[in-house]
């Protein structure tokens, strides 16, 4: 299953989310609030799903939907694309 969730790490700015399919895949922690304030043990006890499409922290009540989370990866680099692509115009001109 493509975006199924196999591990999460972080370091001081970012969450890391591994990937079934090999990739890793990170996010600003300034994203996840209840994660930022957390300390470094409670992001570290966490559970994924059966179906390897959420990450759960029982302790601080936080859950990530993994699908919904890799949404925002797509959009954010295909706006990036985008914006690449504004950044360098064919050339040459015509």
């Amino acid at each position: 299953m493509e975006g199924a969730a196999v591990g999460v790490h972080f370091d001081g700015t970012h969450l890391f989310l591994d990937l079934s399919n090999g990739r890793a895949v990170s996010f600003p922690l300034g994203w996840f609030p209840v994660l930022q304030a957390a300390t470094a043990a409670e992001r570290e006890h966490f559970a994924i799903s059966m179906d390897r499409q959420q990450l759960l922290w029982p302790e601080i009540d936080e859950d990530i939907n993994v699908p919904a989370l890799l949404s925002f990866q797509s959009d954010r680099a295909a706006r990036q694309h985008d914006l690449a692509e504004e950044a360098f115009p064919d050339w040459p001109p015509e």
